[in-house]
């Protein structure tokens, strides 16, 4: 073996080994929510408006605690929705060379990452398990899908089926990224339960590696794509970012919430205008940060690097 490639495979195996050391699913001990977890918050008051109103505040500590045990499992089932049927499905895609082009070395972490994701999406559904038998509380509905999995749905509605599986890979990885950021954001937010916490900052340790393993590969990809694909896709990239960003502005889960609490559709909707603008307000600097963090990561693969791709961005009204 020659020194240049003792040295490539030197390189590789250094994150394997990193993978053996640090991947939760290899060194964490199942979570378990105690039985002190029933006085407790599953999810930050911080982070549902609902949970603030005057009127849910005076449902008392039960009410209040059902409000945030919805939007807790709302989220546990998101991550599931994300893992098993977008992340999952493209890393296999990988590995089963339905998206091109990745090394064997590529495919092996691959493989991880399908490791790692189906692991989150079983503590998830272990720590909605777990809740219900501790609180009682029954999940309003279990999602089918998510706003994520329905803009790229969307998308594939507007490309050949022949860029799908590119797309995929692009769509993953602004994901990924996206994901990373949110759970290190709500994995910092005070009044949550500590089982909830663990969870999120148990993820986050490996979404890192997830997402700087899917910006290198994408931005290798994206430079091997013909150029006809990269028109296209790079054409509808400003408007998906809209897209998979919008949130559920009808709030209509908030809705749901809100009557299976007591009250009518009147009470309901005047609570839901009285928190819209505050609701508006932070969708609306969510959407801004993190599109400019998006915008940043297609600068840092060099999909931005792409003049016709460039130039959408700024027809679109996105600075660059």
């Amino acid at each position: 073996m020659n020194a240049a490639v003792e040295l490539a495979a030197s390189q590789f195996f250094e994150s394997v080994n990193k993978w053996y050391a640090s991947a939760t699913v290899r060194n964490s001990q199942r979570i378990l929510v105690p039985e002190t977890a029933k006085g407790e918050f599953t999810y930050p008051k911080s982070r549902q408006l609902l949970s603030e109103h005057p009127k849910v505040q005076a449902l008392g500590h039960d009410g209040v605690a059902y409000v945030l045990a919805q939007s807790a499992y709302q989220y546990m089932y998101e991550i599931g929705l994300l893992e098993t049927r977008f992340v999952i499905d493209c890393s296999l895609n990988l590995i089963n060379n339905v998206i091109a082009g990745a090394s064997e070395e590529e495919k092996l972490d691959a493989l991880t990452v399908v490791i790692d994701e189906g692991y989150h999406a079983h503590v998830a559904l272990d720590y909605i398990i777990q809740m219900k038998a501790m609180t009682g509380i029954e999940p309003l509905e279990v999602p089918q899908s998510n706003g994520n999995l329905d803009a790229v749905r969307r998308a594939f509605e507007q490309l050949p089926p022949a860029m799908h599986n590119d797309f995929q890979l692009i769509s993953v990885t602004l994901a990924e990224h996206t994901l990373t950021k949110d759970l290190i954001s709500i994995g910092r937010e005070k009044g949550a339960s500590q089982a909830f916490t663990k969870v999120m900052t148990d993820h986050v340790s490996d979404e890192g590696r997830h997402a700087s393993y899917f910006a290198k590969l994408m931005s290798a990809h994206w430079k091997r794509l013909p150029e006809e694909t990269r028109l296209v896709i790079g054409r509808m990239l400003p408007a998906y970012l809209d897209d998979y960003l919008a949130g559920d502005a009808d709030r209509s889960l908030d809705r749901r919430i809100l009557l299976a609490c007591g009250f009518d559709d009147n009470e309901a909707a005047t609570i839901l205008a009285q928190t819209q603008s505050e609701f508006a307000a932070r969708l609306d600097g969510y959407i801004a940060t993190t599109r400019a963090n998006l915008v940043k990561l297609l600068q840092r693969t060099g999909v931005l690097d792409h003049p016709p791709t460039r130039e959408a961005f700024v027809a679109y009204g996105i600075a660059l």
